[in-house]
């Protein structure tokens, strides 16, 4: 049975008359509470426009360009996945995942005993997934397309294929503690465009920045060019040896970038949470 403990825990009796916190501030109970939010995220949405919109918006452009064009594959629609189709797929889940709660400012995960600052977290990291999920259907049908290459299937080839999908889930990372909190603080409409307009902005302005790796935004357009042979623009990467060997030659670089979009998802994340929480205490 169960009783009500402190504010954000629930209280399980055991045999004997003992007890134990679900949701407390141990460390395996912030764990195992992280994983229960993260569980009640899931399960909420499974069925809803989050999961639909991850795998549809995902489809097109490989669909049209996966195949190889006289046995090599090329990978300009993956460009235009990433630097086009990504952000707005990921803005539309962030602001549907965001709007399921923002109403009732989360009192259906504190209902069940998840403190808000957790259950921030458990939405950030259901969307993080929701995310993972688009890129590795983009990788998915690639791989499958590959196969019909000259080459055909290769290790070499699936590793990085994979690795650009991961690279663009974690350069684009950041839009989804952004777009919680302008859904959160000012609305939808926000949430949605606010974080869509920076990073086709900063991915397009690229050019501009003087380390473009070490901004989220431009990173998600520079840091692929290092895994798939395929410019910022869209272009073979043989339309441009030069720029394509200067974006991919300083490996340190690239993974200080990736370094950079992880910290800054995790950094923003956490101060969203930490403003949730206090929220609702005033």
């Amino acid at each position: 049975s169960t009783r009500a403990g402190p504010r954000g825990t629930l209280h399980e009796r055991l045999p004997g008359g003992a007890t134990s916190a679900r949701g407390g501030g141990g460390m395996t109970g912030e764990k195992g509470g992280l994983l229960a939010a993260l569980r009640a995220e899931a399960l909420k949405s499974r069925h809803a426009a989050p999961v639909r919109l991850a795998v549809l918006m995902a489809l097109p452009m490989p669909l049209l360009g996966a195949m190889p064009y006289r046995g090599v594959q090329i990978f300009s629609a993956w460009n235009y996945w990433y630097a086009l189709f990504l952000p707005v797929c990921l803005s539309l889940v962030v602001a549907c995942v965001a709007r399921a709660d923002a109403r009732t400012r989360m009192r259906g995960l504190l209902g069940l005993g998840f403190p808000l600052g957790r259950a921030w977290w458990a939405k950030a990291l259901w969307c993080l997934a929701l995310c993972t999920l688009s890129n590795l259907v983009v990788f998915g049908i690639y791989l499958a397309g590959s196969a019909f290459s000259s080459q055909g299937l290769t290790a070499a080839g699936t590793l990085t294929m994979l690795l650009c999908a991961l690279v663009n889930t974690v350069t684009a990372a950041w839009m989804i503690p952004a777009g919680l909190f302008l859904t959160a603080r000012l609305g939808m409409l926000a949430g949605i465009f606010c974080p869509l307009a920076a990073q086709l902005v900063g991915g397009f302005a690229w050019s501009l920045v003087p380390l473009p790796q070490l901004f989220p935004p431009s990173a998600s357009m520079v840091i692929p060019t290092s895994f798939i042979p395929v410019l910022p623009s869209g272009e073979p990467l043989a339309a441009d040896m030069a720029l394509g060997g200067a974006l991919a030659a300083d490996g340190m670089l690239t993974l200080a970038g990736l370094a950079v979009s992880a910290l800054a998802f995790a950094a923003l994340t956490a101060a969203g949470a930490a403003w949730f929480a206090r929220s609702e205490e005033r």
